[in-house]
C-alpha cells in the first residue's frame, strides 16, 4: 500500500525532469517554425505574384505588338493574319490570368478591380484598337504589375540578387520594350514612307527614355554579374545590347535624320520588332532566373522546416530516452530513499509519519467504495518491565519480532502495519466485517504469543505478548480520524483493564 501515497513522487519527479527541456525544446523548435513558416509564405507569395506578373508582360508584349501591326499604313495580308492571331492570344492569355489572380493572398480589392478591368477588354474593344487605346491598356495593365508585386511582396524581397530581378522584371525592362514599342509603332504608322515632325519628336523622347533605362539596366546586370557566369542571361543580355544598339542606329540614322524612310512600313515594323524580340528573351532570361532562385528558396526553407521537425522529433525521444534511462537506473534508489522517509528504521514498518497521511486517505476512500475500515491499535504488554529486565538491545530485537508477526500477517495488497511510537503498533486493512476483523486481530495476537519470547516480568504470561484494541468503521457511520484513533485507543485501554493479551472491540456507529 506504499503505492497509495508515495509510489507517484519518483514519477513526478521524472516527468518534471523530462518536462522542463521537452517544453523547451518545443518551444525553441516552434519559433523557429514559426518564422520559417513566414518565410515559406512569403516567398509563395512572391511567387505566385511573379507568375501573375509574367502573364500581365505576356499579355502587355501580344499588345505592343498588336498596337505597333495596327499603325501600319497600308498593312499587307501577312499583318491581317498576325492581328487576328494576337487577338485571339491576348484573348486567351486574359483567361488564364484571371485564374492566377485568385492565388495571390490578400488580393480581393485589387483581383477584383483587375477581373473588371478584363471584363471590359473583349475581342470586339481590340477590333477597332488604335493607338492611344492600345498605349492606355499597356500603361494600364503595367501599372497592375507594380501593384501585384508590392501586394504580393515580391518588390520587397530582403536579397540583393532577387531584388534587382525583380526590379528589371516589374520595371525596368517592361518600360525599355515599351518605350522601344512606341518607336515601332511610330514608325510604322509613316505615310508615303515619311515621319510628320511631331512623331520624330516623339520618337526623340522615347529616345531618351531609352538611353536612361538602359543605364538602369546595365548597372543592374553588373550587380549580377556573380550569376551572369556561365549562365543564359550573360548571351541573352549581350545580344539585346545589340539589338539596342541596332534599334538606335536604326532611329538617328533613318527615322530621325532622314527625309525619307529606307523601309516600308511593314517592313521597318519587323525589323524593329525583331531587335525588340531580343530584349523580350532578356526579360524572360530574368524573370525565369528569378522564379528559379524563388523556387530554390521556396525549396530550401521547405527541407529547412522538415529538417527541424525531424530535430524537434529527434530531440524529444533523446531527452526521453535519457529521462527514462537515468530513471530505470536510479529508480530502485529513488524507491528506497522514499520508502526511508516513510518507514521506521529498526522494525521496517511503515512509521508514524505515513500512518497520518494513509489513515486520512483511506477514510475518503471508504466514502466512495463504501467498505468497512478496520483500525487496529495494540502494543507490548509490560514492556517498560522488558527492558529494564533484559536491556534496550533486546527490547529492539523483541519490537523487531512482533513486527515481523504484524507483517506476516499481513494477507491482502490493502493491508498496513505501523509502528506508532515506542511499544505501540496499529494495523489498517479494509473490506471485513465485524467477526472477519476480530479473528485477523487474534491472529497477530496468536502469532506473537506463539514466539515465545521469555519475559519473566510480565503479570500476563512468561513470554511477550500484546494487547489489542479493534475498532470496525462502517461507512453509513464514518466520522473524523482523530474520533477513530481515539475509540481505537480506548478499546486498547478496556484490553489492559481486563488482563491482557487479548482483544477488545469497539464497535464504532452514531446512534
Amino acid at each position: 500500500m506504499y503505492d497509495l501515497g508515495k509510489k507517484n513522487k519518483s514519477v513526478k519527479y521524472f516527468v518534471f525532469l523530462a518536462i522542463m527541456p521537452l517544453a523547451a525544446i518545443v518551444v525553441m523548435f516552434s519559433y523557429a517554425l514559426f518564422h520559417i513558416q513566414k518565410d515559406l509564405d512569403f516567398v509563395h507569395n512572391e511567387i505566385v505574384g511573379l507568375d501573375a506578373i509574367t502573364k500581365i508582360t505576356d499579355i502587355v508584349f501580344d499588345i505592343q505588338k498588336l498596337r505597333g501591326l495596327t499603325c501600319i499604313a497600308n498593312p499587307n495580308s501577312g499583318s491581317a493574319e498576325a492581328i487576328e492571331f494576337l487577338k485571339e492570344s491576348i484573348s486567351k492569355d486574359l483567361a488564364v490570368l484571371k485564374q492566377k489572380l485568385f492565388y495571390i493572398k490578400n488580393s480581393s480589392s485589387l483581383r477584383y478591380e483587375l477581373l473588371d478591368y478584363i471584363e471590359s477588354i473583349d475581342k470586339s474593344s481590340l477590333e477597332y484598337a488604335n493607338f492611344d487605346y492600345l498605349s492606355k491598356l499597356i500603361s494600364d495593365f503595367m501599372m497592375f504589375s507594380y501593384r501585384i508585386s508590392y501586394l504580393s511582396k515580391l518588390i520587397l524581397d530582403p536579397e540583393p540578387y532577387s531584388y534587382i530581378l525583380v526590379i528589371n522584371a516589374v520595371s525596368y525592362l517592361p518600360e525599355l520594350i515599351e518605350y522601344n514599342g512606341q518607336i515601332r509603332a511610330i514608325a510604322s504608322s509613316a505615310e508615303e514612307e515619311l515621319l510628320s515632325a511631331e512623331k520624330k519628336q516623339s520618337i526623340r523622347v522615347q529616345i531618351n527614355k531609352i538611353e536612361e533605362k538602359v543605364e538602369f539596366v546595365k548597372y543592374n546586370m553588373e550587380m549580377l554579374s556573380d550569376y551572369m557566369n556561365d549562365k543564359k542571361i550573360k548571351i541573352v543580355y549581350e545580344k539585346m545590347l545589340e539589338a539596342q544598339e541596332r534599334i538606335f542606329n536604326l532611329t538617328n540614322n533613318h527615322l530621325l535624320n532622314s527625309e525619307k524612310l529606307p523601309f516600308m512600313p511593314d517592313e521597318l515594323n519587323s525589323l524593329a520588332t525583331r531587335n525588340i524580340e531580343l530584349i523580350i528573351d532578356l526579360y524572360r532570361e530574368n524573370s525565369k532566373l528569378l522564379d528559379n532562385i524563388l523556387e530554390k528558396k521556396y525549396d530550401y526553407s521547405n527541407r529547412l522546416m522538415l529538417h527541424i521537425v525531424i530535430a524537434e522529433f529527434l530531440s524529444i525521444l533523446f531527452i526521453l530516452f535519457v529521462n527514462i534511462l537515468f530513471y530505470n537506473k536510479n529508480k530502485k534508489f529513488v524507491e528506497k530513499i522514499e520508502k526511508l522517509t516513510i518507514t521506521d528504521s529498526l522494525t521496517s514498518l511503515y512509521n508514524r509519519r505515513y500512518f497520518d497521511l494513509i489513515f486520512d486517505n483511506l477514510l475518503k476512500t471508504q466514502k466512495r467504495t463504501g467498505q468497512t475500515l478496520v483500525f487496529i491499535i495494540l502494543d507490548i504488554d509490560f514492556f517498560k518491565q522488558y527492558n529494564d529486565t533484559y536491556g534496550h538491545l533486546a527490547g529492539d530485537e523483541a519490537l523487531r519480532r512482533v513486527a515481523s508477526c504484524l507483517n506476516g500477517s499481513l494477507k491482502r495488497d490493502g493491508d498496513l502495519a505501523f509502528r506508532l511510537g515506542g511499544e505501540e503498533f496499529g494495523v489498517l486493512c479494509s473490506g471485513l466485517d465485524n467477526s472477519q476483523a476480530f479473528d485477523f486481530a487474534n491472529s497477530i495476537r496468536k502469532c506473537v504469543e506463539d514466539e515465545n519470547i521469555e519475559h519473566k516480568n510480565s503479570l500476563a504470561s512468561q513470554h511477550v505478548t500484546i494487547s489489542m484494541g479493534l475498532v470496525v468503521v462502517e461507512p453509513e457511520f464514518v466520522n473524523s480520524v482523530n474520533d477513530i484513533y481515539r475509540y481505537a485507543d480506548e478499546a486498547l485501554y478496556k484490553a489492559k483493564d481486563n488482563g491482557r493479551n487479548q482483544v477488545s472491540v469497539y464497535f464504532f456507529c452514531n446512534k
